[in-house]
């Protein structure tokens, strides 16, 4: 087996694992009784604990070129605090408590990878594509047997994924890369790039809203009328919709901006649906059109940031871009879209990520144009 399809493998078994707790986890918290609030400071406390973690992960890996030994380490830890959440049942100290510990683990996993897989000078998108259909598969399978079994059985899922991830590592012809120097500088004249200042926020306030389209759907799905099976399918419609994305983009030339902003656009009108036209089946409907938002948004993001980082420090620009931006962005949005599910319902909660989106909109016609003018991903030629 070839790198390539190495890559496409551990991408595939990581988001079909990943997928069923995104989508699942605040059904399953809301069977046993917490709090939309409660909800929402597990989702804050994923994305804080990731954020404090991800700097220190992204430095040591490319201080001492340890991205493969980061990525075992990540994935057997995490598996296994991930099976703890069925036994803590609704004691939520102890549930916030491990929460912080699996998200420091977690985290590293998806920007390590990101960067393992650019420094082989493969594309992203046509690899980062099998994660997106990993993920459809998944939530819509997850939705139909949690169903019958309950949505407890994601937490089984993700340890099973990891394990097979464990073993995948361990055979991903990749060599260790050479331990570099002045990591901590680099890092700090990168941060200080304008260009990848605005990606950073940019990618924050996108953060923002990311909760909306996928921990909180399940809860907005049963809201309206809908089951489980609905919110499973409408991820599958929306990973679709990013596969198409992700796999056909190097065809095009555009630039990261255009790409960026039309994320944004897609995410404020997908969310602005969802305030004024509660119907189950629009939801399935839309799901499409976020899809293409996301993949379009994250393909300039993560390739943007590759390209501004030197290449002694590709998993540092990485972790920085999911940490600072990204998972930082998702910690607050998962603790105001619970809040605001308490306060006014889960309909107004849409009204305010739809606003944000535009915010996003905004902000990415700030970048750069003239990055990326030339084709965004390396074609599979």
């Amino acid at each position: 087996m070839d790198k390539r399809r190495y890559f496409r493998a551990f991408y595939f078994v990581y988001f079909a694992a990943w997928s069923g707790f995104v989508v699942f986890r605040n059904a399953y918290f809301e069977t046993i009784g917490l709090s939309g609030t409660q909800m929402g400071t597990i989702g804050f406390l994923l994305k804080t604990a990731g954020i404090v973690a991800l700097p220190g992960w992204g430095l040591m890996s490319d201080r001492f070129g340890a991205q493969k030994r980061i990525l075992l380490v990540s994935v057997g830890v995490s598996g296994t605090l991930g099976l703890l959440y069925p036994y803590i049942g609704a004691a939520f100290p102890l549930l916030a408590l491990i929460t912080v510990a699996f998200a420091s683990f977690r985290a590293p996993i998806r920007p390590v990878a990101n960067s393992m897989l650019l420094s082989t000078g493969l594309p992203y998108g046509s690899v980062r594509a099998y994660g997106s259909i990993a993920f459809g598969i998944a939530a819509l399978g997850t939705g139909l047997v949690s169903t019958h079994t309950g949505s407890v059985i994601v937490f089984y899922g993700f340890a099973v994924g990891m394990a097979v991830l464990a073993a995948l590592l361990l055979r991903i012809p990749v060599d260790s890369r050479p331990p570099a120097e002045s990591v901590g500088l680099r890092a700090a004249s990168l941060v200080a790039n304008r260009t990848f200042t605005v990606l950073l926020v940019a990618a924050f306030l996108m953060g923002t809203i990311f909760p909306a389209g996928s921990a909180y759907l399940s809860v907005y799905v049963r809201a309206i009328g809908g089951s489980d099976a609905i919110t499973g399918l409408s991820v599958a419609a929306k990973t679709a919709g990013e596969a198409v994305v992700f796999l056909f983009a190097a065809r095009f030339e555009t630039t990261y901006r255009r790409l960026l902003f039309t994320g944004a656009a897609f995410h404020a009108l997908t969310f602005g649906f969802y305030a004024t036209v509660p119907a189950p089946f629009a939801v399935v409907a839309t799901q499409l059109l976020l899809g293409f938002g996301y993949a379009a948004f994250m393909l300039a993001a993560v390739n943007l940031a590759h390209e501004l980082a030197p290449e002694s420090i590709g998993a540092t620009a990485q972790t920085f871009l999911t940490g600072l931006g990204f998972a930082a962005g998702t910690g607050v949005g998962e603790l105001a879209a619970g809040r605001l599910i308490d306060l006014v319902g889960v309909e107004s909660m849409y009204a305010a990520a739809a606003a944000v989106g535009v915010a996003v909109a905004a902000v990415s016609g700030v970048v750069d144009g003239s990055l990326g003018a030339d084709g965004l991903v390396p074609t599979d030629g």
